[in-house]
């Protein structure tokens, strides 16, 4: 009995159609081997490489974690094929940590988050601005927003913005202090990735600005702005990853250790990446830490006002 010989392999990629000399086509990255896998191979596919045990994931967060700046160094100098790129994983990190966040507070009660005491500071502090002006007799009326204990939304002014603003907010003081605090955080795990997406490119223009001049110095430093950003998405994602382990470890000596190791962190890390002096480099993130607390003070001020506003 004779048998039939295999099929002669097809030298075109059954993708896009080019012309195929080896396992992978040259033109879409398609493997040329188009047969079914096994179970096991489809298990493995299904997982993903990302989260293997050999993949890259595991490599990426030790560097991450123990190794400050070299992810950045490697990425600039072109060694990306071994470590998970930046925005991947400033995307992958920031829905780990609020699933995080989901799961461990729940439901708890944000009646005494920072953000109500800053918000009520702020719009204090413009009102004795207001009332410091009362002497002009032409001023119109402003628009002021006050929160008090029990997280009720006061809104000042006769203007149709704060009248609006007023109905939306009274239809928010009426709920229990027990629906707000649950209102703030649906919120906040709802709109809070949008934030984090909107803040990394504003730190990004900070360390920019920080740096600007003396680039002949040192010829190695980040110099254009996506550089920059790379900086900044690898070190917020540390951020995320030192937040998820706060979080997840409720012992008070492993987080005062994990505080240590973000300050040595921060350091180290530009430090490798950004050289310079010692001072020089403190006087720099004292700038952009300064500046960055408000862009985010104001970041968390939009997030409670989306929470109540858009729903």
């Amino acid at each position: 009995m004779t048998t039939r010989a295999p099929p002669a392999a097809d030298p075109h990629c059954r993708n896009c159609g080019a012309i195929t000399a080896g396992n992978y086509c040259a033109d879409c990255g398609q493997e040329t081997r188009v047969a079914l896998p096994t179970a096991r191979q489809f298990m493995r596919e299904a997982t993903g490489r990302l989260i293997a045990w050999d993949g890259r994931l595991w490599r990426t967060l030790y560097a991450l974690a123990f190794r400050p700046g070299f992810l950045t160094k490697a990425y600039l100098a072109g060694r990306r094929r071994y470590y998970v790129r930046p925005a991947r994983l400033f995307l992958a990190m920031s829905l780990i940590l609020f699933a995080v966040i989901r799961f461990e507070i729940g439901t708890a009660d944000t009646s005494k988050l920072l953000i109500v005491d800053n918000i009520d500071k702020a719009t204090k502090a413009d009102a004795g601005a207001d009332r410091a002006g009362e002497g002009n007799v032409s001023r119109t009326p402003t628009l002021s927003i006050d929160v008090d204990d029990d997280m009720n939304f006061v809104v000042g002014g006769s203007s149709y913005l704060g009248a609006k603003l007023r109905e939306r907010f009274n239809k928010f003081n009426i709920l229990s202090l027990e629906e707000k605090s649950e209102r703030l955080l649906d919120g906040a795990l709802r709109y809070g990735s949008y934030v984090l997406f909107l803040l990394l490119p504003v730190f990004a223009a900070l360390l920019m600005f920080s740096y600007v001049g003396r680039a002949g110095r040192y010829p190695g430093r980040p110099k254009l702005y996506a550089e920059h950003l790379v900086y900044a998405a690898h070190l917020h994602t540390f951020w995320f990853l030192v937040l998820i382990a706060v979080l997840v470890v409720p012992w008070q000596p492993a987080r005062l250790a994990l505080a240590a190791w973000v300050i040595y962190y921060i350091a180290r890390s530009m430090k490798s990446v950004y050289g310079g002096t010692r001072w020089g480099r403190a006087l720099r993130s004292l700038f952009v830490a300064v500046a960055y607390t408000a862009a985010v003070g104001f970041g968390i001020a939009g997030l409670v006002f989306a929470s109540i506003l858009l729903r």
